[in-house]
């Protein structure tokens, strides 16, 4: 078989169809579909070690995951060999050989999760499943300058999910980015950061939202992230919008 080699793959999925990547037992999971690729590929099992555990219905655009394989076949060769074994809303679109002790998840330097809101009174429907409809006009000025408060290394309870196995709640956000894209409906939120808590960039987009659509002030993102309590931010927005879409290491 080849002495086993460390392999990084890129991979692009349509979130649509799935609970999340994490596997979940008697549940269709992103990890699930590519270890069942693996498996009719290899013959074997492996562990895969992932970027980031997305959620039901989130998209990815270079999810990145690494695992031990044989060395019997090319990583050039991988990505067509791969997805031949996968469904047709998961892709391989990269594979690379790494050092030993490269790790997709521990290594990353950041992370970036764009999330989209249709701002008009209806959705088209061939954006459905990748958008959030907000019909009330956003302010997007108001939203820059809540946003400006989460800049920085901060402890991020107030916009952690119940549910997650969150233990250290300070998290760096390097970057916000809000924009309209030029005379489309589309409003783009981009929230770059060292890591992230379970549903926080979800929880974070549903309080600017709020504060777009004049449900609070701007100011009062200071006194959510000093309150530690995630009853003071506001919703969390729905999972179709949300994809990750960068990974620096």
């Amino acid at each position: 078989m080849g002495k086993p080699t460390n392999i990084k793959l890129t991979l692009q999925y349509d979130g649509t169809g799935f609970y999340g990547y994490e596997l979940q037992p008697g549940r269709r999971t992103v990890r699930g579909e590519i270890e069942k690729a693996l498996f009719k590929l290899y013959k074997k099992k492996f562990k895969l070690v992932s970027a980031s555990r997305t959620d039901s219905k989130v998209h990815a655009l270079c999810q990145t995951v690494n695992f031990k394989a044989p060395g019997n076949i090319p990583a050039s060769n991988l990505p067509r060999a791969i997805n031949t074994k996968l469904p047709d809303d998961i892709r391989v679109i990269g594979a690379w050989v790494v050092g030993a002790k490269f790790n997709a998840r521990f290594d990353s330097k950041s992370k970036t999760y764009e999330y989209s809101v249709y701002n008009e009174e209806f959705m088209p429907p061939l954006i459905r499943n990748f958008a959030w409809n907000i019909r009330l006009k956003l302010d997007i000025a108001r939203m820059k300058r809540a946003a400006r408060h989460l800049i920085g290394k901060h402890d991020f309870t107030s916009f952690c999910a119940v549910g997650g196995d969150d233990k250290d709640f300070v998290r760096k956000i390097m970057k916000i980015e809000i924009a309209r894209g030029g005379k489309s409906n589309l409003v783009s939120i981009k929230v770059t950061g060292d890591g992230f808590l379970y549903k926080m960039v979800r929880i974070i987009v549903g309080t600017l939202v709020e504060v777009g659509m004049g449900k609070r002030k701007p100011e009062t993102m200071k006194a959510v992230l000093e309150g530690k309590d995630r009853k003071l931010a506001g919703r969390t927005a729905p999972p179709q919008g949300l994809c990750l879409t960068k990974i620096i290491y």
